[in-house]
């Protein structure tokens, strides 16, 4: 069940029941008030009646003219336009064993004597001593007022008040089909504006279903100033984390699946090459020379396969969005720490690395900063000729490695931060590499909120500006 009729639903029983209680307490008060309203008016003609029979026929006296009340009843009332058809005159009068005689003087109703006097009556509280009683008959309601004479002469005056109940009931009708037809025009004015304020949840719904499908560009249309507009505010911005997120492992994998492809491919290289001697070495008969070379040969790939193995483990530890520990370190000292490093190649290519700073400071990790800074001396080196220079330079939020080697084409310098890129695969193996060093220094700068600029020309040298914010 949907959560618009659902609402309409508990809308309607609440509505109703409300509507009903109101209606019904309207309806006792109403049905109240005119049944005082005919009791009243009953009496008053009951009154009349009793009244005028008291004062003109000298019902006090101590003999009642039987001839003059019936005369009265048929003849005087009707005379003066007063319609009568509820009234009865009788007699009692006491007989032997305690029995009752009743003699009807005049009777213009159904009931006899015998039914009128069985009622139990209460008292008006009047100064002429009325009493009343209701009773059901036939399917109407009736009221009965009674006074008694001298000489044991009785009369009554019946009302008939049915029609206060057939007021009510149809009132009850009039109010029940009013009450339906509101209701009903409630309820369709209800569920239209619902659906109209629903819908924006409506397309929720489907947008994250479509989500729920791998669909993660879909966004919500929601400009409402309430909550549902603010609930779409935040959906779309959880569909946005969502998207990148995936995005994010997507790309992820990818480097992975391409990361571990190319890993298969590097090392298959060296240990072709560790077999190959390995097998010369167990089959054949080689000179001393001969197999100094290549014992040297497979020492010199081991260390090339530990060095790959050290890079890919670095690079997967800094995939993972480790918290790294920066503190304030002097360019001095990170200069230091790399020259150190890079002394064996530099000397190896007669190349000189020269350190300009003048004091600066960097909020860094001081291992994986020197890391970045030996890759790219290391880089600078493979490109340059022996007997050249590199620069290592320091200044206000940048640190910049400058070689003045053979230079990076526009075309290749993005791809060479990605890991196992080479531009010269034959001379980047023969001096020992696999295109994971400045892949390494990426993502290091990266972690850091580093920014990594390259500026080269082909045949004039490098820079590499590591920019800090």
């Amino acid at each position: 069940m949907k959560i618009r009729t659902k609402i309409v639903l508990i809308s309607s029983i609440a509505v109703l029941t409300a509507a009903f209680l109101v209606n019904a307490m309207v309806l006792w008060m109403t049905s109240k008030s005119w049944s005082n309203e005919a009791y009243a008016q009953a009496y008053q003609n009951s009154f009349v009646v009793m009244s005028e029979a008291e004062e003109g026929l000298n019902l006090s006296g101590s003999e009642v003219d039987k001839a003059r009340l019936e005369y009265y009843f048929k003849t005087y009332r009707l005379e003066n336009n007063q319609r009568d058809f509820y009234t009865v005159c009788i007699q009692e009068d006491t007989e032997g064993e305690g029995r009752m005689h009743y003699e009807e003087i005049y009777n213009h109703t159904i009931f006899s004597p015998q039914k009128l006097m069985s009622q139990t009556y209460t008292d008006c509280e009047d100064k002429m001593g009325i009493m009343y009683c209701s009773f059901e008959y036939g399917g109407g309601k009736y009221l009965i007022f009674r006074k008694s004479f001298a000489q044991g002469v009785e009369i009554f005056r019946i009302e008939d008040v049915t029609y206060v109940q057939q007021q009510a009931e149809q009132l009850a009708v009039s109010m029940g089909l009013s009450t339906l037809g509101i209701m009903a025009v409630m309820v369709l004015f209800l569920y239209l504006i619902l659906k109209r304020l629903l819908k924006p949840l409506q397309e929720l719904n489907e947008t994250a279903g479509q989500m729920a499908e791998g669909v993660y560009d879909r966004r919500v249309e929601i400009h409402t100033p309430d909550e549902i507009g603010q609930l779409g505010e935040s959906f779309n911005r959880m569909a946005e984390a969502v998207e990148m997120r995936t995005h994010s492992l997507e790309e992820s994998e990818k480097r992975k699946t391409l990361f571990m492809g190319n890993l298969t491919h590097e090392l298959k290289t060296p240990m072709t090459a560790i077999s190959g001697y390995a097998q010369m070495l167990l089959s054949m008969k080689l000179t001393p020379e001969d197999q100094e070379e290549a014992l040297h040969y497979i020492y010199e790939e081991c260390n090339r396969l530990e060095r790959l193995s050290k890079k890919m483990m670095k690079l997967l530890e800094l995939d993972q969005d480790t918290e790294l520990t920066c503190i304030d370190i002097s360019a001095e000292r990170l200069f230091e720490a790399a020259g150190k490093a890079c002394q064996v190649i530099l000397k190896e290519k007669q190349i000189t690395l020269e350190c300009i700073q003048q004091g600066e400071h960097f909020q860094v990790d001081p291992d994986l900063m020197t890391d970045v800074l030996i890759n790219l001396i290391d880089n600078g080196v493979k490109a340059s000729e022996p007997g050249s220079k590199i620069i290592l330079r320091a200044g206000e939020n940048y640190i910049e490695v400058q070689d003045f080697g053979r230079g990076i084409p526009q075309e290749e310098q993005e791809k060479i931060l990605e890991p196992f890129y080479m531009i010269d695969k034959s001379r980047s193996r023969k001096s020992g590499g696999a295109g994971l060093g400045l892949a390494l220094t990426a993502m290091i700068v990266k972690r850091h909120n580093v920014s990594l600029r390259i500026e080269s020309k082909e045949g004039e040298g490098s820079r590499m500006i590591l920019q800090f914010v």
